[in-house]
C-alpha cells in the first residue's frame, strides 16, 4: 500500500508549498481548501452559511464573502464548530473519495485540522513543517492580508504546535529559501523512498 502523508504546522508554516513540491515529484495531493472552495460555492452550502451568519457572507454577487465569513467564524470557538460542521462533511467526503481514486499513487493531505480530523486515521506518516514564528507573521500579513494577530486567533481553534510535532514521524525545516526547502522535501522524499530514482 502506498503512504498516506499527512502534513501538519501551524498556519502559514509552508504547508501548501510542501504539498506543490511533492505534487511536482508526482505524489497526489488533496488540498482541502480547495476542496472547501467547491463546497461554499454550492448553493445549499451558501444558503446554509448565510442563515448560520448573517446575510451578509453573501456578496451582492451571490457569492460567498470569505472575509466576512473569516470574520465572524473565528470569532468564537463555537463559531468555528458551526462553521466547520457545515463545511467539513462536505470536504470530507470528496478527500475521501480522492483517497479511493488514487488506487496506488503516494497521497499528501494538505488539510487544516488533520489530526482533530477523521482523516486522521487514515494517515500512514505524519510530517511537521518547522518554520518561524515571526516568518508565519510576515506571510499572513504580506500574502494574506492578515493583521499580525489573526494567525494567533485562528491558532487557537486548532492543536497546539508541541501537540502537531509530538504526533509527527518526520520534522521538515522551512527556515529559508523556497530552494532550501525543495531540498529539505526532497531528502524527505528519498529517506520515505518516494524519491526521483523509484
Amino acid at each position: 500500500m502506498e503512504p498516506i502523508i499527512g502534513l501538519l504546522g501551524g498556519v502559514a508554516s509552508g504547508k501548501s508549498s510542501v504539498a506543490g513540491i511533492m505534487a511536482r515529484r508526482g505524489l497526489l495531493v488533496l488540498d482541502a481548501d480547495a476542496e472547501a472552495r467547491a463546497v461554499v460555492a454550492s448553493p445549499e452550502v451558501l444558503v446554509a452559511l448565510g442563515a448560520r451568519f448573517g446575510p451578509e457572507v453573501i456578496d451582492e454577487d451571490g457569492k460567498l464573502d470569505r472575509a466576512v465569513l473569516a470574520d465572524r467564524a473565528f470569532a468564537t470557538a463555537a463559531d468555528t464548530a458551526d462553521l466547520n460542521a457545515i463545511v467539513h462533511p462536505a470536504v470530507r467526503a470528496r478527500l475521501l473519495a480522492g483517497l479511493e481514486a488514487a488506487q496506488e499513487r503516494p497521497v499528501v493531505l494538505d488539510v487544516p485540522l488533520l489530526i482533530e480530523s477523521p482523516l486522521a486515521d487514515r494517515v500512514t506518516i505524519w510530517v511537521f513543517i518547522d518554520s518561524h514564528p515571526a516568518d508565519r507573521d510576515d506571510r499572513t500579513t504580506t500574502v494574506r492580508g492578515w493583521d499580525e494577530d489573526e494567525r494567533k486567533r485562528r491558532e487557537l481553534h486548532q492543536a497546539s504546535l508541541d501537540e502537531k510535532r509530538a504526533r509527527a514521524d518526520h520534522v521538515l525545516e522551512n527556515f529559508g529559501s523556497i530552494e532550501d526547502l525543495e531540498r529539505n522535501v526532497d531528502a524527505l522524499l528519498a529517506r520515505l523512498g518516494l524519491g526521483a530514482d523509484r
